[in-house]
């Protein structure tokens, strides 16, 4: 300090003296430089204490978010926008070289310019709605929002409303012409009566399995399904699904089996997994022609047990096998609707299994058709298993 105390005491005089009136004044060698760097480093400071608010502010948010400065280069981000650069930092890219999207570079242009945008734009496989705000100091606060699974979740829900609209219209129709036709006179023939009444009863109990069928996938997606997971002894659930499913099973000679063995247990819900099993087995029987078998079996794969329920149908398209589980999905529509099913069992039993922890597949060749359950294996032998 010593080597600048002389300049420095004469320049704060020279100063002092052209500010009370005097002549501009001269300083001393060095001095002007100090002046340089002492307002450098003022705004320095300056810039880093809005920018830590900043990113403090961006951090917070959920979405990817980032301030564009005047020269179109990302000045503050989040790491939700890093996560989209290359090299997983956004700071110092364009907006085209982060996302590669052109649109969303233009409108970060026009947005610099003055004019905010809202648009929306796919990047790889995913959805995102961008909002690009201008900012008053020349900047733009550009936001990114993913909405892929709400996209998703609307477009389910639009083709559900449709899907089952479209299933609840047949039976009440029929119901409706049926009746009609009763009361403008069908009544006073007796044969001709009795046809109908057969055809509002039937659609009667299409509708009201629709309606069982939707409530309860209803009350399993909004987990409002009570589950208890416990050991359960297969054997004694599969024999329980084959006596619900025996009488249709009869009526076209259809063999059902029991090939699971003795003790094998798994940790789950014993009305659930009797569901799952009920919904596979009464699958099969409208699927296998007369004379035909559907089987039930487990076996233990290590800490796992696989319960498979396998007919000897003509199999399933493979081209079908990924949409296989949605809501209202058949792979024979007409075919599926006169043996009365509602296209909803086998999304029943993909949310069952899945409550339970548990994974689902098939299997379809020549030989027929398995689905087989995979959940995980009890220590509890059969005897202590729930029954």
């Amino acid at each position: 300090m010593s080597v600048f105390r002389d300049p420095v005491q004469a320049a704060i005089r020279a100063l002092e003296a052209e500010m009370g009136g005097g002549s501009r004044a001269e300083f001393p060698p060095g001095i002007d430089r100090l002046a340089v760097l002492l307002s450098q480093r003022e705004e320095i400071l300056r810039a880093r204490g809005r920018v830590q608010p900043e990113r403090e502010l961006l951090a917070a948010m959920p979405d990817a978010a980032g301030l564009v400065a005047p020269d179109g280069k990302v000045r503050v981000s989040n790491s939700v926008l890093d996560g989209l650069a290359p090299g997983a930092r956004a700071i110092g890219l364009t907006v085209l070289e982060i996302t590669r999207n052109a649109d969303l570079a233009e409108a970060a242009r026009r947005a610099l310019e003055g004019s905010p945008k809202r648009l929306e734009i796919q990047l790889g496989k995913r959805t995102w709605v961008a909002h690009l705000v201008p900012l008053l100091r020349g900047e733009v606060l550009i936001l990114l929002r993913d909405v892929t699974d709400a996209r998703m979740a609307e477009s389910t829900r639009r083709d559900f409303v449709a899907n089952a609209s479209h299933e609840l219209r047949t039976p009440v129709s029929a119901i409706a012409g049926a009746a009609e036709t009763l009361l403008s006179g069908a009544m006073d023939d007796p044969a001709q009566a009795r046809s109908f009444v057969e055809m509002i009863a039937r659609n009667a109990e299409r509708l009201a399995r629709l309606t069982n069928d939707l409530l309860d996938l209803s009350r399993i997606e909004s987990r409002q399904w009570p589950v208890k997971l416990e050991p359960v002894s297969v054997e004694a659930t599969a024999r329980r699904a084959v006596e619900v499913c025996s009488e249709p099973a009869r009526r076209k000679q259809i063999e059902l089996r029991v090939e699971v063995p003795e003790g094998t247990a798994v940790i789950a819900d014993a009305r659930a997994l009797e569901q799952v099993l009920v919904n596979l087995l009464d699958n099969a029987v409208k699927f296998t022609p007369e004379g035909g078998r559907a089987t039930v079996s487990a076996a233990a794969a290590g800490e796992s047990v696989d319960v498979e329920v396998a007919d000897t149908g003509p199999g399933i398209e493979r081209h079908h096998l990924p949409r296989l589980f949605e809501r209202f999905y058949r792979v024979d529509p007409g075919r599926s609707r006169g043996s009365g099913g509602t296209g909803l069992g086998l999304a029943i039993v993909k949310h069952l299994v899945q409550m339970q922890a548990g994974e689902i597949g098939v299997d379809t060749g020549e030989e027929g058709t398995r689905f087989h359950v995979r959940l995980p294996r009890a220590a509890a032998p059969a005897s202590q298993a729930t029954t």
